[in-house]
């Protein structure tokens, strides 16, 4: 592929269309989703209730920058559904005026080495204070080829992103088909014959603590909240962690993320997190099995039912501050169905999920696809 060093500014024109705001009438404002996540738009606002910051018209066709998130790749290019809308000045609007395709450039963007490229020309060094140098980027040196090849590379880079963006939105469809069938099983379960019981007495806490060697290599889990279940975290030293008390997970083990299981953060361990750890801000948890099943129980506390018991022991009005008590969440009182209901409700479910998780793919690994086909492209070889 033939490429040719193009000044960004020889290609694109920054386009601003001052809005004279009418106290009275109802504008929609536009704002940039980062990692190349596409425009949305905000609730419609009454010209005096808009920020105090200058607006400006929106046109389509335009290559569309936040000027404090560029360099994570806030950038996008306005539609025909974005007519009518408009944006602050924290959004720089660009027209082609040369041989330039936008969606091509845009892309280029979002790849590592147009990422690269932006960072340059972003100064400061707290996040929101990055704010893109508009002289700067305009100096940019953009590696373009022909036209035709812009366009030829940009259709081809639509036609992949848009079905894994569908694989995506499946996923998304799928997740919530399971809640709902969930919802259904958990609160059926509890019509019936019941045992009324504590926290505590269904499931004990365990803290295996770890003693952090310096030179060994660690590996972490997270939980994800709205019941997404476990994640790994990158291997890490000992002396990386700096300190920080962890403990050992094991094999059937019920997670809470003691920060977020009021929406939802609960996760069963399974062989695969066999050997890892987490921090102290996951409560690990033994369940009598005389008493409750494992997988029943991870249903229950992620459905309506038993996430209303966690939110009663997490006080607090903010996320980071919702923190669950283990003391009170122990002494909460639940009612659980007889042990062979629950094991039923539970194989059903896992059944639902194995089909819902077979027809999907998760989303770290759309996200590297998506970068693995950016780098393709302009590597040359797509």
């Amino acid at each position: 592929m033939n490429l040719k060093p193009t000044l960004l500014g020889s290609v694109l024109k920054l386009e601003r269309v001052p809005l004279e705001v009418d106290a009275d009438l109802e504008y929609v404002p536009i704002g940039i989703r980062s990692f190349g996540k596409g425009i949305f738009h905000r609730v419609p606002t009454k010209g005096e209730e808009l920020s105090k910051l200058r607006y400006f018209h929106l046109k389509p066709g335009r290559l569309i920058v936040s000027n404090i998130m560029a360099w994570e790749g806030a950038i996008a290019v306005s539609g025909n559904g974005e007519a009518g809308c408009v944006a602050s000045s924290r959004f720089l609007s660009y027209a082609p005026t040369g041989d330039v395709d936008l969606s091509y450039l845009n892309y280029f963007f979002q790849s590592e080495a147009g990422r690269s490229l932006i960072r340059g020309t972003s100064t400061g060094t707290v996040l929101r204070n990055q704010t893109l140098s508009i002289k700067d980027f305009e100096a940019l040196e953009v590696p373009l080829p022909s036209l035709d090849e812009q366009r030829r590379i940009a259709a081809r880079l639509d036609y992949y992103f848009s079905r894994l963006d569908r694989m995506q939105n499946l996923r998304e469809h799928s997740h919530k088909l399971v809640i709902a069938i969930k919802e259904s099983l958990v609160g059926d379960s509890l019509l019936g014959s019941t045992v009324r019981c504590t926290v505590g007495d269904v499931m004990k806490l365990q803290r295996r603590q770890v003693n952090v060697r310096d030179l060994a290599i660690y590996r972490e889990i997270g939980v994800r909240s709205f019941g997404r279940g476990i994640f790994h975290k990158p291997p890490i030293s000992g002396q990386a962690l700096n300190g920080k008390r962890v403990f050992w997970v094991e094999p059937d083990d019920l997670i809470f993320s003691n920060v977020f299981a009021w929406e939802g953060a609960v996760g069963v361990a399974s062989q695969a997190e066999k050997g890892m750890i987490g921090s102290h801000r996951f409560m690990t948890y033994k369940v009598d099995p005389e008493m409750a099943d494992l997988r029943y129980l991870y249903s229950y506390f992620t459905s309506s039912v038993g996430l209303e018991i966690i939110r009663r022991s997490s006080p607090g009005s903010a996320g980071r501050n919702k923190i669950l008590g283990i003391k009170s969440f122990s002494q909460q009182a639940i009612v659980l169905p007889r042990l062979a209901i629950q094991k039923k409700v539970a194989r059903v479910l896992d059944g639902v999920r194995g089909a819902a998780s077979r027809s999907s793919i998760a989303d770290e690994h759309v996200s590297a696809l998506k970068t693995s086909l950016l780098n393709t492209a302009f590597n040359g070889t797509l």
